[in-house]
Formats: structure tokens, C-alpha cells, sequence
């Protein structure tokens, strides 16, 4: 898990944790240089009744280098899985067990992801799973905002699992590394989870196992901070994984048309000078950050 300037939400999450079922595990909170005293109050939350690490760093790493540097420390140790959770989360009791029988059920499978409930609403779904358009850098959570009536009950493979929730095994964390840190945040699990299927490991759907998420309360639903970096990170996605041809005719279009015209009108409408700003600071820092 990673904190940023979140303590009643990391704090909560935590509370939800410490119910879980699963016989063994550990918490390591990586905490992104907060300011709020909230450090100091999650070291002090467990009273020793689970494990937790707690990581402090000086400087927000971003969610990449955040949960890369979470990763590190879970495979110095004989770690099996593991559980990427946003802070912004409330699991079921039973989350990590289900996550883990789904795995286990084959080799082949690499992650795992639950059901996600939007919090505070009854039934209404956050995601239940994913799908892309590639050639456009463009995911999909399939779902949101939909009232669950079971329509998303079976288990099913997804091109990538949101980083909300995700389980991994250890074997695609030796085999296919960490996550791409060239990428601060967002467009890393679509990124990864790519990679994971090229690497002939498949990632799959439990909706039996439920989390429950808060969604942007750190960097803020169409802040300047999510307009910056959403189109930061979906240029430097295209570049990496979109065959030229269709970088030239498929992509650049849309992102012109669609994630450059269209929120530029709206933002000069209502005078989002700020956000203005960062739409163009994301956009030039996507065509200019060298990639790995």
C-alpha cells in the first residue's frame, strides 16, 4: 500500500485489513513523503497485532516507484503473492483468500483481481475487470458505474488488472520484472499487464472476492495532477507499445481530437487556466521523456 497526505482513508483501509481471514501475511505501507502526521500515526496503528513495514520516503516516488519499492521489500523476503492495494480501499474479509485460490488454481495464471464496488453504494459497480483498444491507448473498466445484478459473475480473463487491487505471483514479479517506472502513475497496470500476457501468463477476473473504492482521493478526479499525468502517461504508452503506422494514423488523431481538443474547449469555457497548464506540461513531457 502506498500513503500520501491520507490518513483517515490508509487508516480505514488498514482496519479492513486486519479482518481479513488469510492465514499469514504482512502489510508493507510505503509512505510518499506526507506531510499530515500520518506516518506517525500508521506506525502506531497495528499494536503489534499484525506485521507492518512501514517505508518512509523524503519525496512522493508516484505510484510506480512507490509500489515498485513495496515489491522490492516483499521479495527479499519468502514472500508467495502479492497484494497491490490502493489506500483509497475497503476489502471483504475474505479478499486474500479468494485472490489466492483463484491463482492457485494454474500455473499459468499471473494476476488476479476482485470485483470493485464503488464505497458507499449499494451494489454499484467500480469495475469488474477490464478491456482495451491498444492501438489508441485505451482502457476500459468494464462496468463502472453499473448496478451489479450478477451480470459479471463468472470468471474471466482481462487483458490487465487495475492496479486498485491486484495479486500477483512472485514467479511474473522474477520473470517479468516490476513495473515500468518511466510511467509516475497510470496507464503502469495496462502497461504491466501486457507485458504479463507477452510473458504467456494469463490474468484473470474473481468476482467472488469484493473490494470496496473511495477512487481519486489522492490526486483528485480532473485535477491538474490527473490531467497532466493521464495524457503524460497515455502518449508515453503509445510510444512503447503502438506499431508506427497506427501511432501516425490511429493514435495521434485521437489523441488530438479527443484528449487534446475536446477537454482544451471545455477548459477555456470555464477558464481552468490551471488546468490548462497541465494538460500541455503532460503533453510535452509525453513526446519528451526518453523511454526505457
Amino acid at each position: 500500500m502506498l500513503n500520501w497526505n491520507r490518513q483517515a482513508d490508509t487508516l480505514e483501509c488498514l482496519d479492513s485489513i486486519r479482518r481479513m481471514n488469510y492465514p499469514a501475511f504482512s502489510v508493507v505501507l510505503v509512505d510518499n513523503g506526507s506531510t499530515d502526521g500520518s506516518p506517525d500515526a500508521i506506525e502506531h496503528w497495528s499494536d503489534g497485532e499484525i506485521p507492518v513495514t512501514l517505508i518512509r520516503n523524503k519525496k512522493n516516488l508516484g505510484f510506480v516507484g512507490g509500489s515498485n519499492q513495496g515489491m522490492r521489500h516483499a521479495l527479499a523476503t519468502d514472500t508467495d503473492y502479492v497484494l497491490l492495494l490502493n489506500n483509497d480501499t475497503v476489502v471483504e474479509p475474505d479478499v486474500l483468500t479468494i485472490l489466492v485460490q483463484a491463482a492457485e488454481r494454474s500455473e499459468e495464471i499471473g494476476m488476479v483481481g476482485p470485483k470493485i464496488y464503488q464505497y458507499g453504494k449499494v451494489n454499484i459497480l467500480d469495475s469488474a475487470g477490464t478491456r482495451t483498444i491498444p492501438w489508441l491507448a485505451q482502457g476500459f473498466l468494464v462496468g463502472h458505474g453499473e448496478e451489479d445484478r450478477g451480470q459479471y459473475d463468472s470468471t474471466a480473463e482481462m487483458p490487465y488488472v487495475t492496479g486498485t487491487a491486484l495479486l500477483v505471483k512472485r514467479a511474473v514479479l522474477k520473470k517479468v520484472g516490476l513495473m515500468d517506472e518511466d510511467y509516475f502513475c497510470y496507464f503502469d497496470d495496462f502497461d504491466w499487464g501486457m507485458k504479463a500476457r507477452e510473458a504467456g501468463y494469463k490474468l484473470h477476473l474473481e468476482p467472488k472476492a469484493v473490494v470496496h473504492h473511495k477512487g481519486s482521493q489522492t490526486a483528485g478526479l480532473n485535477s491538474p495532477f490527473y490531467m497532466r499525468h493521464m495524457v503524460r502517461s497515455r502518449i508515453l504508452f503509445a510510444r512503447k507499445h503502438v506499431p508506427p503506422l497506427l501511432f501516425l494514423f490511429a493514435f495521434l488523431p485521437y489523441l488530438f481530437l479527443y484528449r487534446y481538443l475536446r477537454p482544451l474547449a471545455i477548459l477555456v469555457i470555464r477558464r481552468r487556466w490551471v488546468h490548462l497548464g497541465a494538460l500541455h506540461r503532460g503533453i510535452r513531457e509525453g513526446f519528451k521523456v526518453p523511454i526505457s
